[in-house]
């Protein structure tokens, strides 16, 4: 299966990283696709419905430059701005 997935420039320039979330902190995003944009520090989230229709929506803004995501060996989410600084996504509350 082949999903494309676009934003326009005026809301950011480059879409970074794309990381299937499992962690068990944020289960309100059990697998969602995460994704950003470099340029603007907001992150996206896309995930299939049950009825089986693609979510694509705004989940926050960082204000940081994303140059990454990764995942942990303990399966926590972290997110990587381009000054070299390293987040944890932590639920909110």
């Amino acid at each position: 299966m082949y999903l494309s997935v676009e934003y326009s420039h005026c809301v950011g320039c480059s879409v970074t990283g794309w990381l299937v979330v499992r962690d068990p902190a944020l289960p309100g995003w059990d697998v969602t696709y995460l994704y950003g944009d470099y340029c603007s520090g907001r992150v996206w989230g896309l995930r299939r419905s049950a009825d089986g229709t693609w979510l694509n929506g705004l989940l926050f803004e960082t204000g940081v430059s994303i140059s990454s995501f990764g995942e942990g060996a303990d399966g926590r989410i972290y997110l990587l701005d381009y000054a070299g600084t390293i987040y944890r996504l932590a639920a909110a509350g």
